[in-house]
């Protein structure tokens, strides 16, 4: 299971037991680069910030 929190603006993926992973990033590069550790590729912007995967919800650890 995946759950998100947001805490000083980041949101981060928690898998169930496991180290918080970092899901929104300042810049698109940065979101682009992490999207591999979510099982997806690219980023999609949210609001001012970058999130990871093409598009939301993308992920294989979220489970879609």
């Amino acid at each position: 299971m995946l759950t998100l929190g947001l805490w000083g603006g980041l949101v981060s993926a928690h898998e169930h037991g496991g180290q918080p992973k970092q899901a929104m990033f300042k810049t698109r590069a940065e979101a682009e680069a992490a999207a591999p550790g979510f099982g997806c590729k690219g980023a999609h912007a949210m609001g001012e910030m970058w999130m990871v995967c093409e598009k939301h919800g993308q992920s294989e650890q979220h489970g879609h």
